[in-house]
C-alpha cells in the first residue's frame, strides 16, 4: 500500500466511523421515540382499567406527570403523522401506538444492522493499516 492508498483508506476510515456515530445517534432517537410510545400505550391502558373519577398520573410528555381524574368514555384522540388528529376507541388507539412501536423497532434493526456492516468493514479497513504498519516497521527495523 503506497502513501495515497494509505491516506485514501485513512479518510474512508474517518468517514465510517462518522457514519457510525450518526448511526449511533439516529438508534438512540427511535429508542426514545419507542419509550415514549410506550409510555403513552400504557397510559391508555391504565385508563381503560381505570373506574370513572379515579386519580391517576397521566405522561403529558417530556417526563412529565400530571395529576387527572378519569372521565372514562373509552375514547381518545390520536395523532398522525400527516398533522391530523382523530378520535378513536382507546383499544383502537392501543393498537396504533402498538402499530407505531413495531414499525420504530424494524427501522432500529435496520439501523442497526447498517451499522454493524459498516463497523465490520472498518475493522477490515483496520486490520489492513496496522498489517502495512507491521511491514513497514520490518522494512525500517
Amino acid at each position: 500500500m503506497n502513501e495515497n492508498e494509505l491516506r485514501q483508506t485513512l479518510s474512508v476510515m474517518d468517514n465510517l466511523k462518522e457514519q457510525i456515530e450518526s448511526l449511533s445517534g439516529q438508534l438512540q432517537l427511535i429508542q426514545d421515540s419507542v419509550n415514549d410510545f410506550s409510555r403513552a400505550k400504557e397510559t391508555a391502558r391504565q385508563y381503560t382499567s381505570s373506574a370513572t373519577d379515579t386519580e391517576m398520573m397521566v405522561s403529558v410528555g417530556g417526563g412529565v406527570y400530571l395529576p387527572a381524574r378519569i372521565v372514562n368514555t373509552g375514547r381518545g384522540l390520536v395523532y398522525t403523522a400527516a398533522g391530523y388528529t382523530f378520535e378513536e376507541p382507546v383499544d383502537r388507539i392501543v393498537e396504533i401506538v402498538d402499530g407505531r412501536i413495531k414499525e420504530l423497532v424494524d427501522a432500529s434493526q435496520k439501523v442497526y444492522q447498517r451499522m454493524s456492516e459498516m463497523q465490520n468493514q472498518l475493522n477490515t479497513l483496520q486490520a489492513m493499516v496496522e498489517e502495512e504498519a507491521r511491514k513497514e516497521q520490518g522494512r525500517v527495523g
